[in-house]
């Protein structure tokens, strides 16, 4: 007998009768997008007429994500100086290296980690403005660095979490205090005010992961994987985050379509085409010479997918009327 109360459902067959009356498939194609204040006030903003001085280098734009990121600046920015694909394996580097300097552009736009540590290399007077990048933290941040962070904030994780699964009350999350001290601090207070508990254990570069996540799994409801360099230093220490988690039946809760396959319950991740977009309007900002631009941004917009199968698997209960701000579900 399937029991439905309180929309909220611990059933797989009886979210499929629910998705089916309502005329939903597995993907959904309503974006929920959290959009800030700022960047309806571009349409106020007095940009420059040109943007002749703007390079965009794209790590392989054959990649589906970098392609979207490239679309979305172009969008805002539809005819730069110049475009190069990193992933265009008939041009050779030296080649590549002389477009650049020739063009001598003010601005690089860089789509992936490969595209900007390349233009690093070979300009030190461009400005540099960089997304679709994991774990940024990592990188040196030169005064003339810019970027769209791939994560989005705590707070708005945090929320759909208590959202699509309201039962849901102690999460748990490996950091590092080097690089998300401060982040670790402002998400217990975010957590705090929307009433989850989040247990933190702090790790370092000589921790054992696997033991460190061992004690975890004991005191929490769900593993929140984020995006610490430290945490994902090692394939093999990810691979084991997911291999305890599956075998605790401890849903695990990340940032990136990528963990999807290996098992992630629920991931949030930055709406793409918006990260590009944002990066345009970041680049005319700084080409109109606007005051206190902030070096690296939240992304403004958001893609949810949720694995159907780990809902089950896990025993989660979860919001029915949560669904309408789900992207994807898999089934």
């Amino acid at each position: 007998m399937i029991k439905y109360k309180n929309n909220l459902i611990n059933n797989t067959t009886m979210l499929a009768a629910i998705l089916s009356k309502q005329g939903r498939n597995r993907t959904f194609p309503a974006f929920f997008f959290i959009l800030f204040s700022f960047l309806s006030g571009y349409t106020n903003t007095s940009y420059p007429d040109t943007t002749e001085n703007v390079l965009i280098i794209n790590s392989d734009i054959s990649i589906k994500n970098y392609s979207l990121a490239h679309t979305g600046f172009k969008s805002v920015i539809p005819n730069p100086k110049g475009e190069i694909n990193l992933g265009n394996k008939w041009k050779e580097k030296s080649e590549t290296e002389k477009i650049i300097r020739e063009a001598s552009p003010a601005i690089i736009y860089c789509i992936g980690i490969k595209a900007y540590l390349f233009a690093q290399e070979v300009t030190n007077d461009a400005t540099v403005i960089f997304s679709s990048i994991i774990n940024w933290r990592r990188l040196t941040i030169k005064e003339n660095t810019y970027g769209i962070s791939s994560e989005l904030l705590p707070s708005m994780q945090l929320t759909m979490y208590r959202y699509l699964f309201p039962k849901t009350n102690k999460i748990g999350v490996l950091y590092s205090k080097e690089y998300n001290e401060e982040w670790m601090q402002q998400a217990r207070e975010d957590a705090k005010d929307i009433g989850i508990s989040l247990v933190g254990i702090p790790i370092n570069k000589k921790t054992n992961i696997a033991s460190a996540l061992k004690k975890l799994l004991k005191n929490v409801d769900a593993i929140w994987l984020t995006s610490d360099p430290v945490v994902l230093s090692k394939t093999d220490a990810v691979t084991n985050i997911f291999q305890q988690c599956n075998a605790a039946n401890i849903p695990v809760f990340t940032y990136s379509e990528a963990f999807i396959d290996a098992g992630a319950t629920l991931v949030i991740s930055a709406d793409i085409p918006t990260t590009g977009k944002q990066a345009a309007r970041l680049t005319l900002d700084l080409l109109s010479r606007q005051e206190k631009i902030e070096k690296v941004n939240t992304p403004a917009g958001s893609h949810i997918s949720i694995n159907l199968k780990k809902v089950e698997e896990n025993k989660l209960l979860l919001n029915a009327e949560a669904l309408d701000s789900v992207n994807q579900i898999i089934q």
